[in-house]
């Protein structure tokens, strides 16, 4: 028998319908780079999204997109109460800043007299850090009698208010 072995021998193959299919290697290459294409696939995902999740703006925005984030606030409260040390009257303040920058901030501390005329006034400025609990006597000279002492943060809406007889 002369001629390419080929199903339906040579009646097959003078008719040009000869079988043109390549001996494929149905080894371990084979299915090694079939298991495998699914791996690397699944490594380049993982290695993009590690290098997406590395930049801190897209971290944010992927944050505020899947979870809901409180905004900040700063607390404060008095330490104790306000007493006074000769002529001067000492506010003893803590803040805790809650949330994720930090900053300077004024404090606002007056002392009013019985009629609710200021005798005395004076801005802090404090520096905070977040979570951190920041402890700051105001110190201000007093000139008559006080009889109300009143706390702010500029541009925040918490005041702090005690009598001080």
């Amino acid at each position: 028998m002369s001629g390419p072995p080929s199903e339906g021998g040579r009646k097959r193959w003078a008719a040009g319908k000869h079988d043109t299919r390549q001996p494929t290697a149905v080894g371990r290459t084979g299915l090694l780079r079939r298991a495998l294409a699914p791996v690397g696939v699944a490594l380049v995902a993982s290695v993009l999204c590690g290098a997406v999740w590395s930049v801190p703006e897209v971290r944010s925005v992927l944050r505020d997109s899947f979870t809901e984030r409180q905004q900040g606030y700063i607390e404060l409260y008095f330490g104790k109460e306000p007493y006074l040390q000769g002529h001067e009257l000492v506010v003893p303040l803590k803040i805790v800043e809650h949330g994720e920058t930090g900053g300077r901030h004024p404090v606002r501390v007056w002392v009013k007299d019985a009629v609710g005329h200021r005798v005395a006034s004076r801005t802090e400025t404090v520096t905070t850090k977040p979570g951190a609990l920041i402890s700051v006597d105001v110190r201000l000279r007093v000139k008559g009698n006080a009889e109300l002492a009143e706390v702010t943060l500029p541009g925040h809406s918490q005041r702090l208010r005690t009598h001080l007889r």
